[in-house]
């Protein structure tokens, strides 16, 4: 890069600038991983600032131009904070003589989004938030942008423009700050004019070298004295990316007479750019390198030494496997150290045990990136530890290590401590495609990337044979189903799993799986499925049932939506040559009801519902029950097959039967068609309805329907009472159900034989006798009434008169010529004669303050009395 003044000392720097071989800059594209190219040379400073008055100025120890600074040190993105590098600037400035220094200097840069290289792709710099800001603050964000050390900024700036300890910088120091893209055979690079574009474009610069792979690398390469050919050089194994990047920016090593003069001049063939760097560093932040034995020993004490860790039972032994490192061996543990990791503590115990059973440091698991840690989650407690070849983990399911793809979509779902839990296997990798069983879960992953497969899904994924079976590998996570609240499904590469929660998850795949995407899915119209794909031996055909019907599917013939169960009962209707005719391709599904499917014909159509079974629905009865709203309206879904004589043609349906006789559809519903099927339905004594039910005149809910064998009546809610013979003859005489007894009650009861007949109805009953024909009357009160000696007694003769109360409560009286009953079904029958008969009834009877009589008369010689629900009537019979 273009050198900048050595220090405040114009006159010695202008000596310098004569005698002095600088470093050339190194143009990156402004896309990074594009093409960057050596533009020529320039001079860095030979000599550090002179006001730095804390350099000592002897014979450079310890340069190791094959490993000038360590990659650890180099690229860390949280080596100073912005408070210390304002710190740091103000201790080495002072007092800033002209307003333009950095510790005082605010600097100006745009929002940047993130770099990558086009080239690995990898990382360059991450995004960078722009604005005016203290130079201190922009060190510091492009530090933890870009992962160059800030302590390495520093240097750089000083390097190239004596920035770091300058009092009085010029314009031009600031226009150049870090050097970058300012060739010595041309003019600066106008983009990158001033402190903050030379800082946020020299860092950039630096990390491109090892994210793009640009440039030099670690390995040999031929460095020279000199940008004179004629100095020579010497081949350099470089150690490090940091040492790269250095020579990349400053392509030169000092020779000896550079190293030997400290911080003076040299001979015609030296340079210094390199040299400086590491003065700098060494003066200002200490050994740019680590001591591997030291830093293991500090773990060692910091993990508690002797007293945790034990004796040690090894030297520091270097191991070159893996990048290299070292390692010390101890009774209760060993300690590993890398450049990019520092010490790392494994103690004795599963971890250990396992990691060394696969080779230690020299096998895939490499070397540890972290100390064991105590890890919580759903699962339970265990811990874990990094590795630069995976993480190990250690919890009641045993220990387990976890790398690659895998472990990069474990560690996305919150590792151990997320819904993933702990390993319960190691990986299994077969052709390209990883599997790792966890505790929650299991992780799939293939090149096209990883996904997730939890319960229910995973344990019928198992079964099926995981990975390598017949589902394939999945295709991305679950997702929720549009248009539900609890439902989910899953892309394989061999199908597609459904399932809602707390279901069980079914595989949906092949033909049966496009004819289901053509219908939408578990968002159209069959919904979920409900069970598995079932197909018959060779594969001839396949079938799998859903929420609203099943995909069926032959070699011949395709897939269709379809039901098992209707097909069967296609085929006993005689399928196309039958009554239902060809098929239409109408298949249809209804939640009402309790829910089924229906497939239409062109004669006709099947319903099915698993409660119902199959049944075929056509001709006129078909009319009618379409008519009605067919399985969504009052009759629901057919629970018989239409059967038929020569006469008449009947179907049971939930709601009903409907009749077809004569070229007339008649139904019986509910709840008159359950009574009417026990008694026998048509064959029975009911016969053959004669019309649909009515309504009742003068009632809201009251209904009838007549039929060959007599009158069926009921209210809304009730139940369906059979009126026939004698007692529907003097029940019609009286009015019907819109008459004086209103509706029926009970059922008909005829004794052996036929010689009674009796009927309850809601305002008393009707009572026939062969012998005398039917009448209106009530048992209990017949019963009390023959109790008290019939026409014999002291009631004397019926007079015919039958009445209904709904006084107090309701109930009945017949009248007799001399007395009356009343009964009520609390109360029970009680005859009301005499005297007291007199009171009862000039105080309004059932009906007035007395209420229902509640026992019978009884008399002495000289008093009778009774008792009612309001009171006791007395009569003196002196």
């Amino acid at each position: 890069m273009k050198q900048g003044a050595a220090g405040a000392v114009v006159a010695t720097l202008a000596l310098v600038l004569s005698l002095l071989v600088v470093s050339p800059a190194t143009a990156a594209s402004q896309v990074v991983g594009a093409a960057a190219s050596t533009t020529g040379s320039n001079v860095e400073a030979a000599t550090g600032p002179l006001a730095d008055t804390g350099i000592v100025k002897t014979a450079v120890v310890g340069f190791n131009p094959e490993n000038i600074i360590s990659d650890a040190l180099f690229y860390d993105g949280n080596a100073m904070s912005s408070a210390e590098i304002q710190s740091f600037l103000d201790s080495k400035i002072g007092r800033c003589e002209n307003g333009k220094c950095l510790n005082v200097l605010s600097a100006s840069i745009s929002s940047r989004d993130a770099w990558y290289s086009q080239v690995t792709g990898d990382l360059v710099c991450s995004a960078l938030q722009g604005g005016t800001m203290r130079v201190s603050e922009l060190i510091y964000r492009v530090q933890v942008a870009c992962g160059i050390s800030a302590k390495a900024i520093l240097v750089t700036l000083q390097k190239e423009q004596g920035l770091t300890t300058s009092s009085a910088p010029s314009d031009w120091n600031l226009r150049a700050a870090m050097g970058a893209s300012c060739p010595d055979t041309e003019p600066c690079d106008p983009a990158y004019s001033g402190v903050g574009p030379q800082i946020v474009q020299g860092v950039r610069q630096l990390k491109i070298y090892k994210a793009g792979r640009f440039g030099k690398q670690p390995g040999v390469n031929f460095i020279g004295y000199n940008p004179s050919a004629s100095c020579g050089g010497t081949n350099l194994n470089i150690q490090n990316y940091a040492t790269a990047a250095l020579y990349n920016y400053t392509p030169y090593q000092p020779n000896a007479a550079s190293l030997a003069a400290g911080w003076g001049l040299g001979d015609g063939c030296s340079s210094y750019g390199n040299r400086n760097f590491f003065n700098y560093y060494t003066s200002w932040f200490g050994s740019p390198q680590r001591d591997p034995g030291a830093e293991i020993q500090n773990e060692y004490l910091w993990q508690g030494g002797a007293a945790t860790l034990g004796a040690p039972v090894s030297g520091v032994i270097r191991i070159e496997s893996n990048g290299g490192g070292y390692a010390r061996a101890f009774v209760n543990g060993s300690v590993y150290w890398t450049i990019a990791y520092g010490a790392k503590t494994i103690r004795a115990g599963s971890i250990r045990d396992y990691y060394w059973a696969r080779g230690g440091a020299d096998g895939s698991m490499g070397w540890p990136a972290s100390i064991e840690a105590p890890i919580s989650g759903p699962s339970g407690s265990g811990a874990g530890q990094a590795f630069t070849g995976g993480s190990l983990y250690v919890s009641r399911f045993g220990t387990y290590l976890v790398t690659g793809d895998v472990r990069a979509r474990y560690f996305d779902s919150g590792g151990a401590s997320g819904v993933v839990g702990w390993p319960t296997a190691d990986v299994k990798c077969i052709q390209g495609v990883c599997q790792q069983e966890f505790s929650e879960a299991t992780i799939v992953a293939t090149p096209a990337g990883a996904a997730l497969v939890r319960e229910p899904v995973r344990a019928v994924f198992a079964a099926a044979g995981g990975a390598s079976g017949a589902w394939g590998v999945p295709m991305m996570d679950a997702a929720s189903i549009a248009g539900t609240s609890d439902g989910f499904g899953q892309a394989f590469t061999g199908g597609s799993v459904y399932y809602r929660s707390g279901g069980v998850a079914r595989f949906v795949s092949g033909a049966v799986r496009d004819q289901y995407f053509s219908l939408g899915g578990a968002s159209g119209s069959l919904g979920f499925p409900v069970g598995d794909q079932v197909c018959a031996a060779g594969g001839a055909s396949c079938q799998q049932q859903f929420e609203r019907g099943w995909i069926l599917w032959t070699a011949a013939s395709g897939a269709r939506v379809g039901d098992p169960s209707i097909d069967a009962a296609y085929a006993a209707a005689g399928g196309a040559g039958g009554v239902l005719g060809a098929r239409t391709g109408t298949f249809v599904s209804y939640s009402y009801n309790g829910g089924g499917v229906a497939e239409v014909f062109a004669g006709g159509a099947i319903f099915f519902k698993s409660s119902a079974g199959a049944h075929a629905v056509s001709g006129g009865i078909r009319a009618t029950y379409f008519a009605a709203g067919g399985a969504a309206g009052a009759y629901g879904w057919p629970t018989s097959d239409q059967t038929c004589t020569a006469s008449l043609c009947q179907q049971t349906f939930e709601g009903g039967i409907v009749f077809l006789a004569a070229g007339q559809v008649l139904s019986v519903r509910e709840p008159v068609s359950a009574v009417f099927a026990a008694a026998g339905g048509a064959s029975g004594a009911w016969g053959v309805p004669m019309m649909d039910a009515a309504s009742i005149a003068g009632t809201s809910d009251g209904f009838g329907q007549a039929f060959t064998g007599g009158s069926v009546y009921y209210r809304s809610g009730g139940v369906a009472r059979f009126v026939s013979g004698a007692v529907r003859d003097q029940y019609f005489s009286l009015g019907g159900a819109s008459g004086s007894l209103g509706f029926p009650v009970g059922d008909q009861v005829c004794a052996a034989g036929g010689a009674s007949c009796q009927q309850q109805f809601e305002r008393g009953w009707i009572l026939w006798t062969a012998a005398s024909g039917a009448r209106v009357g009530d048992p209990s009160i017949d019963a009390a009434y023959a109790a008290a000696g019939g026409a014999g007694g002291v009631l004397g003769a019926r007079t015919g008169t039958f009445v209904s109360y709904s006084y107090n409560g309701g109930g009945v009286a017949e009248v007799f010529a001399g007395g009356a009953i009343f009964f009520k079904s609390s109360a029970g029958a009680h005859a009301v004669s005499g005297g007291i008969r007199a009171t009862y009834f000039a105080a309004g009877g059932a009906a007035g303050a007395y209420g229902w009589p509640t026992s019978d008369q009884t008399c002495t010689a000289s008093l009778c009395q009774q008792t009612f629900e309001g009171g006791t009537i007395s009569v003196t019979t002196r």
